[in-house]
């Protein structure tokens, strides 16, 4: 970064999967011809898959494949600084989508207040309503549960040794302990099937006894929640490999899964999968009339975008590793905020973000680096004057 650069003028670029960092570098000469000095560039970091804007973030330690490879970022900088042209970031640190493309956010549905990420996200797992307890409330369907229920729009499938509720085009996982719910459902069935001392069957008995210590929960617990992520991830693939050698195993599992999804219009039929839904940690919701108990801080009220506990120097590092790795470049001179009214402690986040960029780049150490907050100041408030910045976005100017 260099530090002692103002940007004089910027022109927005709106990267997508439409507008690549290629596409951006062949228009540099006509922008730089304009007389644009610095290229303000939209969230890069990965987004929901076809997303149109970037505030959507699924993995913010990746640039997002749909932009173009680190390669193309790398020469889409390198015509930047030929042009003597430079680079601002929009980031947003104060929260990610909430969808089955974020790692992070499917790992807390399936291990609960265990995951080790469960802290990344403004939750609050322990809410007056005492059937949320250790529950996220996730405000997803189009009808009351009942009916989604009843309709059979709530599918429980298998894929690649691992279970999940699928709802249109959303995902769920299920919990660890929750797998031999439906893996020793009609188990004598199976032995009927199979010769109890074949070596399908003993598997497969192995696979279901190992998840029954998961399942108990007085049973010695496991030292950290990765050590039980290596452990279940051990079981999932077993489970897969088994799955993958024997058909009878296979079928079987399949026909769980019919039974458990039940038959429209029957509602008896869907008692197992009810049950089911009951032990996990998250409750599938109608969206339209939840908004007073829903447990997760969203931005505004959109309910796929979580809010992030970035006051947290953890959550911090994890989620701003990659933005620091970049603005170590030349290219790049500055960043800006996205929506710092919605972190728990603005100031605090801007003091540290200093002292990393400080830290990543030692030429900024004694002096701020280049940074802007989207702030909308009404006539007549002012910034801040202790909050490190070079200033806001400019919607007070434009409402002039």
């Amino acid at each position: 970064m260099d530090s002692t650069r103002i940007p004089l003028a910027t022109y927005r670029l709106q990267f997508n999967k439409d507008f690549t960092f290629n596409d951006a570098s062949r228009i540099l000469d006509y922008l730089r011809d304009l007389g644009i000095t610095e290229i303000y560039a939209s969230p890069i970091l990965t987004s929901r898959r076809g997303s149109g804007h970037g505030y959507d973030v699924t993995n913010p330690t990746r640039l997002d494949p749909d932009l173009g490879t680190e390669k193309d970022f790398e020469l889409f900088l390198a015509e930047l600084d030929k042009r003597n042209m430079g680079l601002l970031l929009d980031i947003v640190p104060n929260h990610m989508a909430a969808s089955s493309e974020n790692p992070w956010w499917l790992d807390v549905l399936e291990n609960g207040p265990d995951s080790a990420f469960a802290s990344y996200f403004d939750i609050d797992w322990h809410p007056p309503s005492r059937n949320l307890d250790n529950k996220i409330l996730l405000p997803v369907l189009g009808r009351p549960f009942g009916e989604a229920l009843d309709s059979g729009e709530l599918k429980l499938v298998f894929h690649d040794g691992k279970l999940a509720i699928e709802y249109f085009d959303s995902s769920f996982p299920l919990a660890p302990r929750t797998y031999r719910m439906v893996l020793a459902h009609r188990i004598g069935r199976l032995r009927n099937l199979l010769d109890e001392n074949s070596a399908a069957y003993q598997e497969y008995q192995g696979i279901i006894a190992a998840l029954s210590a998961i399942s108990d929960r007085d049973a010695t617990p496991i030292e950290s929640a990765s050590d039980k992520r290596m452990h279940f991830e051990a079981i999932r693939e077993r489970l897969r490999q088994l799955t993958a050698a024997s058909y009878e195993i296979a079928q079987f599992i399949e026909e769980n899964l019919h039974e458990f999804n039940g038959t429209a219009g029957d509602p008896s039929s869907f008692s197992n999968l009810q049950r089911l839904l009951g032990e996990q940690y998250y409750i599938l919701a109608y969206w339209q009339n939840v908004n007073e108990v829903i447990n997760y801080r969203r931005f505004f009220t959109i309910t796929d975008l979580v809010g992030m506990r970035v006051e947290d120097p953890v959550v911090f590092d994890a989620t701003h590793s990659l933005v620091l790795r970049l603005i170590s470049r030349a290219a790049v001179v500055g960043l800006r905020i996205d929506h710092i009214d919605g972190l728990r402690d603005p100031i605090g986040y801007l003091k540290r973000l200093q002292e990393r960029l400080a830290a990543e780049d030692p030429s900024v150490a004694g002096r701020n680096a280049y940074v802007l907050v989207e702030k909308i100041l009404e006539r007549n408030e002012d910034l801040p004057a202790d909050w490190p910045v070079a200033g806001t976005t400019g919607y007070d100017y434009l409402n002039y």
